[in-house]
């Protein structure tokens, strides 16, 4: 009959369309944070990227500290200004040579918010927009950042808070753990008053470095702690470096196994990887139990998991 090859085409396509592999929904509370805001769009660690991190649903913020020569605590992943994205203030290049010699430490936040750090095409994120961008304190990022997530009528975002401290760099890039971590915890306290919703229950602060988390849980044992880890090892090996227990488990995606998830719930801990960016890898922390994961591209994370 005329009708059956149409009929049998159609069911055909039903048939296949039923046994395309049905992806899971993501459990409850699963943590979507962009890296740097949202790198991979937008110039790193600046009020445009954070906002368009926003703008792709992320439930958390992660960004980096460094500190200003009067103690101001500025948004930045190193504690200089890179040759390679931030142009000095009379739009003249960086020589790389000497970008190291550009130290946040050594200069006041007057000077600091001059450079321009978004005009520059990121070597390693070729979808990045450039504009003029600064980098802005902690306290204007947050405020900003929530002002803008109020307007869009988004639920309050929580914010990742790495501070970068390495012993190499002690008193001359960034100042001892101890000053850093009672830095950050003040002003997060100043805070508290400031914004509409308090900041301290959106926040957790993770780290490289043991120090600075030691003295932030002497100062605010309540805040979430995460510890960041890029070695080989088992989480029993991070746990005796790091000498405490953190909330959160934030190793190098690539290391993590399913071996680590588990050992790391044994003993309550979220497990939050850093920084996934292809969708296949987005797709095996997931299949690994991860409880979030961080990424230069949130968007690629919702064209893989759509969420309403």
């Amino acid at each position: 009959m005329p009708w059956t090859l149409p009929v049998l085409f159609l069911f055909g396509i039903l048939i296949v369309m039923g046994c395309q592999p049905q992806r899971d929904p993501l459990p409850e509370g699963f943590e979507i944070q962009g890296h740097r805001g949202a790198m991979g769009l937008k110039p790193e660690n600046t009020l445009p990227g954070f906002f368009k991190a926003v703008d792709l649903g992320v439930t958390t913020i992660e960004f980096d500290l460094a500190v200003s020569k009067e103690h101001k605590l500025v948004i930045s992943h190193e504690p200089w200004f890179r040759a390679d994205i931030c142009m000095q203030p009379d739009g003249s290049l960086i020589p790389r040579d000497q970008e190291r010699s550009f130290r946040l430490y050594e200069m006041r936040y007057e000077t600091i918010e001059q450079f321009d750090c978004g005009s520059l095409q990121h070597p390693a994120h070729p979808d990045q927009q450039t504009l003029f961008a600064h980098k802005p304190l902690m306290s204007e990022a947050i405020k900003a950042v929530d002002d803008y997530v109020r307007s869009q009528g988004h639920p309050p975002i929580r914010y990742n808070i790495e501070i970068k401290s390495d012993p190499a760099w002690d008193g001359t890039l960034v100042p001892a753990p101890e000053v850093f971590a009672r830095l950050l915890h003040e002003e997060l306290l100043a805070l508290e008053d400031q914004l509409e919703t308090p900041v301290l229950d959106r926040v957790n602060i993770q780290s490289f470095d043991p120090r600075p988390l030691h003295a932030l849980r002497t100062l605010a044992p309540v805040i979430p702690i995460a510890i960041l880890t890029y070695t080989e090892g088992s989480v029993d090996d991070h746990l005796r470096y790091f000498g405490l227990e953190p909330e959160i488990y934030s190793p190098n995606y690539g290391l993590l196994t399913a071996e680590h998830v588990s050992r790391a719930h044994e003993f309550g801990m979220r497990v939050i990887p850093w920084t996934v960016n292809r969708k296949e890898d987005m797709q095996r922390m997931v299949e690994l139990g991860v409880d979030g994961l961080i990424t230069d591209y949130p968007n690629r994370f919702n064209e893989l998991f759509p969420r309403q």
